[in-house]
This record gives structure tokens, C-alpha cells and sequence, in this order.
């Protein structure tokens, strides 16, 4: 049976405490626990099994976690955690592992991915392809629902000149809709990508801005893909009727924030069911049986036998977005129904927001 490994780590003490099912985490000083567990070596926590394919193939994963919270990747020495990340794809690696993924700010070590792969003798991959392959699918699902024409729309990309924003913003261009907005901090970059969208599609017209907030408070519809572990995104600014897809993680819109705004709609851009049924045999904030987009990928890879380093670094493209989707339509993999913050999106979630628009168009 093919295998595949994937690294994940919690997102917040709260998923690392319902994890190993020890409330009593929850009542530490995050301070204290924050020193406590970054010496933790990595681990298996578990084996996913029930992972089986339209074509009748079977696979099986190990949960690879390494105990450190996205604030600490990114803020502790990079060889500390890139030796971490290292150390737990050789887990897999020993366990017999044909590929391992890299989840959440784990993908973003080391190059995203680059140097963990060098210093491993199986292939890896961030699942940045597929992330973004289910993004733009949940956002145009989400738009025909409440009644918004993306050629008409203002759209914004916040990160756009990341690995998963670049191909969001070239993706979203060929819908050729109203006006697009991207949003990044590097102006140079922005204005690289800009000339990039606009030789491909000369119809868009493609602004840049480094202004998060006036770019959120004009969009009809809005992709976020940033690094960033903490909220960026003021709803208070946005417009009534706006269809927000976060695909950061941690996300950079908080449910907190979300429920002064039912006049908003905020989709979880990554939330996949895979065929079969799928035992994660854990709880990592899911309902049970679902995966992130970045997990979906690595076990797609494994039922194709396709084991080479697929999304790292730089090197995703459109053609890697479209043929890993063609795989996933292949083997069963489907974008579970759309969902807000873990829940899914109800009737009346869709109408309210749909009324809203209407109402506001015909002022």
C-alpha cells in the first residue's frame, strides 16, 4: 500500500490541548506552554486510514506533528525550526513514507519547502497547488450564490505576491472581472505581478496598493493568502454583500470580528472530503473526515504514484493548479460543502447576504 507522511502543527493551544484531549492545557499560561513545547521532539500522532479512490486504490498517511505554535515558526531561529521540520520528515521517511506534505507555516520553512526537501530522501510538497485550485472553486461558487457576476466585481488579493496569491491573482484575472486590486508590501514585486496580469489579460484593469484597508473597503469579492498569524483585515471596513475567501492559516479574519458582520460572507477556501472513509483517528479542528487542501494534495499525489517535489519555492504554476485539480476530480477528492470557520454555510447565511446585495444595488 502506497503511504505518505504529513507534517502539521497546532494552529493554537486550544487545537493542541482538544488534540491530545487535555483540557487542562487550555488553563496554562500561554507563556509558560510556549517554553514547555518547543523542545518537544516531533512525533506520529497518528495513522489516517479509510483513504480510498474512485479507481478502488487504498492509501494510508502518518500525522507527523511538530509542537510548535505559527508564532514561534516564524519568530524563532530558522535553523532551530528548520531542523525540527527536517527531523519529523525523516519520521516519515523511516516509517516507509513515499512523499510527506507540509502543513500550515511549516510549508513556509526553509525556502517553502526548498531546503526541508534537500535535506530529505523522499519528495515533498507544500499542497500550494491544490490550495489554490479549491480557492478560486469555493469563491465562484460562493459568488453565483448570493448573485454576484465576477466580470462585474471588484476584486482584491491580499498577498498577492506570494506563492498561492500570484496564481490566485492570475486565475481570478482570466475571469476578466471589473477592477482588481492587489495588495502586497513589497511594491516592487506588486508592480512585477501587475505587468505579468496585465500582458496576459490587457482587458483587466490591475491596480496595486500596499493600503489593506482601502483596498478591503472597495472589493465585491476578496482572496486572502498572507503569512501573517494575526488578524490584518479591519470588517468593519468592508462592504455589505462582500464575499471574503481566507486561505491564510492561521486566518486572518477572526470569528469574533465576523459576527458583527452578517452582512458578510467569510469561506473557508481549503476545507476538502476525501473519498472513502477517512479516519484521521484525532481531532486537529475539523469536522471528522475532512482535510485541508494541503493534505488532500499530498495524499493525491500518493494514490497517482506521482512522487517528485511538486509544490516548493517558486515552482507553482497554472498548468501544476489544473493538473493536480484533474487528479483530484480522478480519484474522488471533493470541496466539501462551503464553510464558514469549521461550520458549514447554511440557506439563510446565503440568502441574507444575497438580500443584501440586492438591496444595495437598488439604491
Amino acid at each position: 500500500m502506497r503511504r505518505f507522511g504529513f507534517i502539521f502543527h497546532p494552529l493554537d493551544m486550544g487545537l493542541y490541548a482538544d488534540g491530545f484531549n487535555e483540557p487542562g492545557i487550555k488553563k496554562k499560561r500561554l507563556f509558560l506552554m510556549q517554553q514547555v513545547i518547543r523542545w518537544f521532539p516531533p512525533m506520529k500522532r497518528s495513522t489516517v486510514t479509510g483513504i480510498r479512490s474512485m479507481t478502488g486504490d487504498e492509501i494510508e498517511g502518518d500525522m507527523i506533528l511538530v509542537s510548535l505554535l505559527p508564532e514561534q515558526i516564524l519568530k524563532l531561529e530558522s535553523g532551530f525550526v528548520m531542523k525540527k521540520i527536517i527531523e519529523a520528515g525523516k519520521i516519515a521517511q523511516d516509517l516507509g513514507d513515499n512523499i510527506v506534505g507540509l502543513g500550515a507555516y511549516a510549508s513556509q520553512v526553509g525556502r517553502k519547502g526548498v531546503h526541508i526537501a534537500r535535506g530529505l530522501n523522499i519528495p515533498v510538497t507544500t499542497g500550494s497547488s491544490y490550495t489554490i485550485a479549491v480557492a478560486i472553486d469555493a469563491t465562484l461558487i460562493a459568488c453565483r450564490k448570493v448573485g454576484i457576476d465576477i466580470k462585474g466585481a471588484r476584486v482584491c488579493v491580499i498577498g498577492a505576491t506570494g506563492a498561492i496569491g500570484s496564481i490566485c491573482t492570475k486565475t481570478l484575472a482570466s475571469y476578466k472581472p471589473r477592477k482588481m486590486t492587489i495588495v502586497a508590501r513589497n511594491l516592487f514585486r506588486l508592480k512585477r505581478l501587475a505587468s505579468a496580469v496585465g500582458s496576459g489579460w490587457p482587458d483587466v484593469d490591475v491596480c496595486v496598493s500596499r493600503d489593506i484597508q482601502k483596498a478591503t473597503g472597495e472589493a465585491d469579492v476578496m482572496i486572502i493568502a498572507t503569512n501573517t498569524p494575526s488578524a490584518i483585515v479591519d470588517v468593519e471596513n468592508l462592504k455589505p454583500g462582500t464575499i471574503v475567501c481566507d486561505v491564510s492559516s492561521p486566518r486572518n479574519i477572526s470569528m469574533e470580528a465576523m459576527r458583527l458582520r452578517q452582512d458578510v460572507l467569510v469561506i473557508d477556501g481549503g476545507i476538502i472530503q476525501p473519498p472513502g472513509e477517512v479516519d484521521f483517528h484525532f481531532s486537529f479542528g475539523l469536522p471528522p473526515g475532512m482535510a485541508y487542501a494541503c493534505m488532500a494534495e499530498t495524499m493525491i499525489l500518493t494514490f497517482e504514484g506521482l512522487f517528485e517535489n511538486y509544490s516548493l519555492g517558486g515552482n507553482i504554476t497554472l498548468e501544476k493548479v489544473q493538473k493536480i485539480q484533474a487528479l483530484a476530480m480522478k480519484h474522488g477528492f471533493k470541496l466539501a460543502r462551503l464553510r464558514s470557520f469549521g461550520h458549514e454555510i447554511t440557506p439563510q447565511q446565503m440568502e441574507k447576504v444575497r438580500i443584501t446585495r440586492v438591496s444595495k444595488a437598488g439604491r
